[in-house]
């Protein structure tokens, strides 16, 4: 979903700079999951962990089937808000008609992470935070047309984990330090 969002916005401006890949002083990404700060029963955290891991890998194969499986259902709300720099340039080269706010269904989001011009999130900064029933799930990630933050929300079925929620912002790279 965040290619969409980033693509949008691109077309709504009209500016290429929004294609450019992630500066050096851009926040550090990689494809680990190595933990930040996790709190909850070992064996829950290791759960959900496993979850992002394989959710990751599933968007990396472009397997929209796999991706749906982790939410809830197809309607949990996936929601894409732009940083305020981001925003005052969108805003402006598109005369006021650029959106601050990305929302659509899981069902339409996978459709988005699935495209062929989507690129694989490089996630950091990895954190669960769980009491073995819900959980949240906060990282990191970069894209080439950009950054941000996610959280999830999760809960734990009879069956697994599943996503309720997800939240992320939107950073333009091409606003990233030179």
């Amino acid at each position: 979903m965040k290619l969409i969002g980033f693509l949008l916005l691109s077309l709504t401006m009209g500016v290429a700079q929004a294609q450019q890949a992630p500066s050096a002083d851009a926040p550090p990404a990689s494809n680990g999951m190595a933990a930040v700060t996790d709190n909850g029963p070992a064996d829950a955290v290791r759960e959900i962990r496993k979850v992002a891991a394989d959710y990751n890998a599933a968007m990396a194969r472009k397997d929209s089937s796999a991706l749906l499986d982790f939410y809830f259902d197809g309607n949990v709300p996936v929601i894409g808000s732009v940083a305020p720099a981001s925003y005052a340039l969108m805003f402006s080269a598109s005369k006021g008609k650029a959106p601050k706010v990305f929302s659509s269904p899981a069902k339409q989001a996978v459709q988005g992470d699935t495209n062929p011009k989507a690129t694989v999130e490089k996630v950091s900064n990895l954190s669960v935070q769980t009491d073995g029933a819900i959980a949240t799930v906060q990282y990191d990630y970069a894209i080439p047309q950009g950054h941000g933050h996610t959280f999830w929300t999760l809960v734990h079925t009879t069956d697994a984990w599943k996503i309720t929620s997800i939240v992320y912002s939107i950073n333009l790279a091409s606003l990233d330090k030179k």
